[in-house]
């Protein structure tokens, strides 16, 4: 039995089907994905490098249909996510990234007329050029996209050497305009 998302198959076919394809992969699945995370990894020393990253599980829910009564315009809707490590951009430790993507797309050639259905706003238009597609394609787009540009721990608790140092000194963060409200109104009276 072959694997829906790594088969080239019509578009038109997945909508008028109402394709649903869900699934768990592996990020090793993924060589865009890998690529990425390995480009971070190449500046840390080999022993902060997590093991089996590649291995770590990749959940994939997607719905395909037709926006328009007419089945012009096909729909891919769904979710995606995965963890894959990275480098923190603020203490430079590695951690693991989830990445987390809606997906709402329409799937237009170059010459559709899309602007005049109603509701297409709800959705990213991605343009193709084939007839037929590879779902992993779209996956792998999105999560792509979900990987923020300055990846970091979520909170600053949680974030390393910088954890480690605000604890130990104790400081509090300073808020040098959070009293700027009454400031400014007791210079206005």
């Amino acid at each position: 039995m072959s694997n829906p998302l790594f088969d080239c198959v019509p578009l038109d076919d997945l909508a008028e089907k109402r394709q649903h394809i869900e699934f768990k992969g592996k990020v090793s699945d993924f060589v865009r994905l890998v690529e990425i995370a390995e480009v971070a990894l190449a500046a840390v020393s080999g022993n902060q490098r997590p093991r089996r990253w590649r291995a770590a599980p990749v959940e994939i829910r997607l719905d395909f249909a037709w926006m328009d009564a007419e089945q012009r315009i096909p729909t891919v809707s769904g979710r995606v996510s995965a963890q894959i490590p990275m480098v923190c951009q603020r203490c430079l430790d590695v951690f693991g990234q989830s990445l987390d993507a809606a997906v709402t797309l329409l799937l237009v050639r170059a010459d559709a007329q899309y602007a005049e259905l109603a509701g297409f706003a709800d959705y990213e238009v991605w343009e193709i050029e084939e007839k037929a597609i590879r779902p992993l394609d779209i996956v792998e787009e999105s999560l792509v996209m979900a990987i923020p540009l300055a990846p970091r721990h979520e909170s600053e608790v949680s974030c390393g050497a910088l954890a480690t140092e605000i604890a130990e000194s104790g400081l509090k963060m300073t808020r040098p305009f959070a009293d700027l409200r009454s400031q400014m109104e007791k210079s206005d009276n």
